[in-house]
């Protein structure tokens, strides 16, 4: 159903009758939507997350995970998967909307993917549910979840990453705490979430780049042009030994200056607009292990979970739609949805022959899995002899 893009469970039930899925699942029929859903409720997540597991070690030993200079990185971050106003289940997150002047509770579940961020390939690795509190009790926030899921994560495979680079939100004493034990580092971006750190590294690394001193010297470089987007010029300050009243590990904060262009299509014409943007970020890294330009690209990598991970699997593999309202199928679903796009990715970038990527794109080749299947030709090989 995933690797072939189908919105629901109901879609899949409208290919029962075809001859070719008796074939592929060995003499047996293809499920009902009803039966799908209730082997999703009871489902164990322990064994999708073993299959996972057992994806991550084949690719790192056929050598498709490979390190982002240098260093295994990983990214983690939440996501919304849907909301409704109706229906509700026992794992429920709620909160209180405003419509049309009325107040209205609305149902929602959220989660906290972990992602594993290589050069050319990027594997979700796994996922946590944030879980509503007791009768007028708080429920679980991000970072949370996000412990539960970094702390399973490194216990189920301890060497899968090196650094973990998230939003500013991760800047807390409870991450960083939990990476340092396991001998990992945080790259976070700062906000005024830690107003007192933002305040004390803009006085050290002034904006203005001739206020700079010789203590804290800068880092240039350009970034290279791809099509479509044109070469960016970047400016890094960077300095050592931060503290807050909270975090008492030191912290380094480095500072990015970027200029240049943004090619966009406005009014049927391409046009460059300019770009002048200042970004902060604090790591646990010291400068003998990671350069500015390092850090730079770990922080923006970033954006990897949201841009190859949520937004595509919300476009493209439908997982904004709720094929059964279920705490336990909603988990698995999303777990099993993680395997499908690992091993799309794999056929995609693996097996395709680059000249064939370049014609067509990985829409194309989802369409053609799916065509497949709706013209019954999706069988396995007849048995020798």
């Amino acid at each position: 159903m995933f690797c072939c893009r189908l919105p629901s469970f109901n879609e899949l039930e409208q290919h029962r009758p075809k001859s070719s899925w008796t074939r592929w699942l060995g003499g047996h029929s293809l499920p009902s939507a009803d039966e799908l859903a209730y082997v999703s409720e009871r489902l164990e997540p322990e064994g999708l997350r073993q299959c996972l597991g057992h994806i991550h070690s084949k690719l790192k030993r056929n050598k498709v995970l490979t390190p982002r200079c240098g260093w295994m990185l990983a990214a983690v971050d939440g996501h919304e998967t849907f909301s409704s106003y109706k229906r509700c289940c026992e794992k429920c997150l709620q909160r209180t909307m405003t419509v049309r002047g009325k107040e209205k509770i609305q149902y929602y579940h959220r989660l906290v993917a972990f992602q594993i961020i290589c050069e050319d390939f990027q594997l979700l690795l796994d996922v946590e549910m944030l879980e509503p509190g007791d009768t007028g009790k708080p429920g679980d926030d991000e970072i949370a979840a996000a412990l539960r899921l970094i702390a399973r994560v490194l216990e189920n495979q301890p060497r899968c990453f090196d650094v973990l680079t998230a939003d500013a939100l991760y800047l807390r004493p409870s991450v960083i705490k939990l990476l340092k034990e396991n001998g990992k580092h945080l790259v976070a971006v700062l906000k005024a979430n830690q107003p007192e750190l933002l305040a004390e590294a803009r006085t050290l690394l002034p904006l203005e780049e001739q206020q700079q001193s010789a203590v804290h010297p800068q880092e240039q470089f350009n970034t290279p042009a791809a099509p479509g987007k044109p070469a960016r010029h970047i400016v890094l300050h960077q300095a050592e030994g931060f503290r807050t009243e909270t975090i008492d590990t030191e912290l380094r904060v480095v500072h990015s200056h970027e200029t240049g262009t943004r090619r966009e299509r406005i009014a049927e014409e391409w046009v460059e607009t300019p770009i002048d943007s200042h970004w902060w970020w604090a790591t646990t890294m010291p400068r003998c292990l990671a350069d500015g330009a390092t850090i730079f690209h770990f922080g923006h990598d970033r954006w990897k979970i949201e841009n190859e991970g949520f937004n595509e699997l919300v476009t493209r593999w439908h997982s904004s739609h709720c094929f059964h309202h279920h705490p336990n199928s909603i988990l698995v679903l999303w777990l099993i949805l993680f395997m499908a796009h690992a091993v799309f990715h794999c056929f995609y970038k693996r097996n395709l022959k680059p000249e064939l990527r370049r014609a067509h794109t990985a829409i194309y080749f989802a369409g053609l899995i799916t065509a497949s299947m709706r013209e019954n030709r999706w069988w396995p090989p007849p048995p020798p002899g």
